[in-house]
């Protein structure tokens, strides 16, 4: 490195006995000192930001945290260091963002960016930053859990109607204009953690694309509305999914569309509609429980959603039907959740995120026809109105809302390290210790990672009892 200016030393040396106390104390030392070995490095002779530090301790803290916790946004960090001003804004540090105050900010961003290459680094930069306030919310404790998942939920909803716009701008500059208003003709659900306002940190986004070509007069000869709406899906996912320097802003799902990766990428509402009267399986019914419209077309996302509550929720379960979603389940178990005893299964293995939520939408599908109440997207939201209605005993409620808040706080600090959507952690003591030290267990190290699974151990045997229970009955 260049030798360091006496201001840069000076400050270097004011700062180092709190930084290397941080260091210490913190969940993984080793990968907090390297981190911060880069920062240095990557600032030069900026010392303006080791003042900002010095002036900050809170933010010095909260930096080293940072380094310690989570790969992924360190390394945007070291990339980005300027980011380091925003961390003592008060915009940044807002705990909670509105949608549309996310909205508003992208949008006069991009209103500023040229060309689409920089309007594609744009839309990844924002979603990086809005990760980076997110995360370190998260970190410092001060969002809860459920907030995290709508955070990032709203904000991959800001940037998903984002990129609609920019794919509806680039496919029009090629194909001519049809006159279709910017609010009507394209719907977009989303499925999975999106849908049910759970997003995680690496969760991919599960889209499905649904048009309607309304009035025939809006073509005129210009355009075949097929054509024309699976170009604009096929650049949305592009502008969010495709790497640029900065990056990817979300990896995009769309296997979940009518007749999966074999039927077309974007269907006609009257397809759609056909589709699920007649040829749908039973899986598809459990997917769209959580479906939902997150971007494009209000009206037809209204008649959508309502094709959508019809086809879930027009019967009930028959005991054939419950047993062939437990079939399911315990075939998932068999090819993804046997794992090694020393390693924690957080998802497909026994007593995990699978358990509670096949468990939780079974018992939804049986009864959502008579109990509109219980027809609730997240997760836990359907706990609580099943409960509500009697369908639910209160023990088990309690067993299955306290065991998914356990393992879905060990996914997010798994997946919030390296942003992977990881379901095991890997069986060795030193990972699954910096698990527990991010989780808050404390005592000896020893003492941690037994208390970890201990913890991980009483919750997934009392969710599997409760599947048990509650699957024995229904298939009965």
């Amino acid at each position: 490195h260049a030798p360091a200016s006496a201001r840069r030393r000076a400050a270097l040396v004011r700062l180092a006995p709190a930084l290397l106390t941080e260091i210490s104390r913190s969940a993984a030392p080793e990968r907090a000192l390297h981190h911060l070995a880069t920062f240095v490095s990557t600032i030069g002779a900026r010392t303006s930001y080791l003042h900002l530090l010095l002036e900050n301790p809170g933010v010095m803290r909260l930096l080293v945290r940072l380094f310690a916790t989570s790969e992924f946004l360190s390394a945007f960090f070291l990339r980005h260091p300027e980011v380091l001003d925003s961390l003592v804004r008060a915009d940044l540090m807002r705990i909670v963002r509105a949608r549309e105050d996310l909205a508003a900010e992208l949008a006069a961003r991009l209103a500023a960016a040229p060309d689409l290459e920089s309007r594609l680094d744009t839309l990844r930069r924002f979603r990086h930053e809005e990760f980076l306030r997110v995360g370190v919310h998260d970190i410092e404790g001060t969002l809860e859990p459920a907030e995290v998942g709508r955070q990032l939920t709203h904000l991959a909803e800001t940037c998903l109607a984002a990129a609609l716009a920019i794919a509806r701008r680039e496919v029009l500059a090629r194909v001519g204009v049809p006159a279709v208003p910017e609010s009507e003709g394209l719907a977009v659900l989303g499925l999975g953690t999106l849908g049910g306002g759970e997003l995680g940190y690496a969760s991919d986004l599960d889209l499905i694309f649904v048009y309607d070509p309304g009035d025939p007069a809006w073509w005129s000869g210009r355009a075949v509305p097929h054509e024309f709406f699976t170009r604009i899906a096929e650049r949305t996912i592009s502008a969010l999914a495709t790497p640029t320097r900065e990056g990817i802003a979300y990896r995009i799902d769309t296997r979940l569309r009518p007749s999966g990766n074999q039927g077309p990428l974007v269907s006609s509402l009257e397809a759609f509609a056909a589709y699920h009267r007649t040829g749908a399986r039973l899986w598809e019914r459990q997917a769209l429980i959580k479906a939902r419209v997150v971007a494009g077309a209000p009206a037809l996302g209204a008649r959508l959603e309502a094709i959508v509550a019809e086809f879930v929720y027009g019967h009930g379960l028959s005991p054939a039907e419950v047993a062939e979603i437990a079939g399911v389940r315990a075939r998932i178990e068999r090819e993804r959740g046997a794992a090694d005893e020393q390693a924690v299964n957080i998802k497909t293995g026994r007593g995990g995120l699978v358990d509670v939520e096949f468990l939780v939408q079974m018992l939804q599908l049986r009864h959502g026809q008579v109990h509109p109440a219980v027809r609730v997207r997240d997760t836990p939201g359907a706990i609580t109105a099943l409960a509500a209605a009697g369908l639910l005993p209160p023990a088990d409620a309690r067993a299955l809302a306290e065991g998914y808040a356990f393992l879905r706080a060990l996914e997010s600090r798994l997946r919030l390290e390296h942003n992977q959507p990881l379901e095991v952690t890997a069986a060795d003591p030193a990972a699954l210790l910096s698990l527990a030290r991010r989780l808050g267990y404390d005592g000896t190290d020893a003492a941690a990672v037994a208390a970890l699974r201990a913890d991980h151990a009483r919750h997934g045997e009392a969710i599997r009892a409760v599947y048990d229970r509650h699957f024995a009955s229904g298939a009965r």
